[in-house]
């Protein structure tokens, strides 16, 4: 019950998501792409239960820049609500490159967030803003003027320790992998993670690298964004 009460904490004041958004929600019908997510959903839900049913940490991220990382760490945590059956919390933790912003409507407060967690100028819970008729909530960024690496330190554990105890699943959409140290440190404190990759963009050497580095026991599967699909089936991948 303690867990409940720390959500009711959030201020009520609903984000909304675009209305021309690319995303998929719990209740539309088969698509290839939704099928894509759903089918990555399970493997993660797979993972729950040796360890319950709150906290889990999944990061996720990409070899490279432009593969298309926080559109599918958007999707894929609307996709773990499981329509309004489970809380789930999205930590925009890119912070020098911030895109979520992008798929909410124009009249969001994306000025105060995750950012000003880490410099203790503002709380956890504070600017933690739930997702209208959704029971995801998302952790902005907060200003893009991030200077020097505040993923990294003592500061975000305690901040991913409060996220633990608030939700059941917590997804992070990180920076790439190969360029910034944060999203080492950032994977290193995540119960799993997945790799975004774009078809005929993505070097294999990068991908391979990035597997390497998370390791098989902590990586749970691999995105592929850009294919194109024959008209035969569900629709095209975004």
């Amino acid at each position: 019950m303690q867990r409940l009460a720390n959500v009711e904490t959030m201020p009520r004041s609903a984000v909304r998501l675009r209305e021309d958004a690319p995303l998929f929600l719990h209740l539309d019908p088969p698509s290839f792409a939704a099928e894509q997510y759903r089918t990555l959903a399970v493997q993660i839900e797979e993972r729950l239960n040796p360890i319950g049913t709150w906290g889990y940490i999944l990061t996720v991220t990409s070899p490279e820049e432009a593969a298309g990382k926080t559109l599918t760490s958007l999707n894929l945590a609307l996709t773990l609500t499981r329509g309004e059956e489970r809380r789930v919390l999205l930590i925009e933790a890119d912070l020098w490159r911030p895109q979520l912003h992008t798929y909410l409507d124009g009249e969001a407060d994306t000025s105060r967030g995750l950012r000003q967690v880490l410099e203790k100028e503002a709380t956890f819970s504070d600017v933690t803003l739930p997702v209208a008729n959704t029971t995801l909530s998302l952790l902005l960024s907060g200003s893009s003027e991030a200077a020097g690496d505040l993923i990294s330190g003592r500061r975000m554990s305690e901040v991913l320790t409060e996220a633990r105890s608030a939700y059941e699943i917590v997804v992070i959409d990180s920076p790439p992998m190969a360029y910034l140290a944060s999203a080492r440190a950032l994977a290193a404190r995540s119960d799993g993670a997945v790799i975004v990759v774009r078809a005929g963009q993505t070097p294999r050497r990068a991908i391979e690298k990035t597997l390497a580095t998370l390791g098989p026991e902590k990586t749970i599967g691999l995105v592929l964004n850009g294919v194109r699909m024959s008209k035969r089936s569900y629709r095209q991948y975004y």
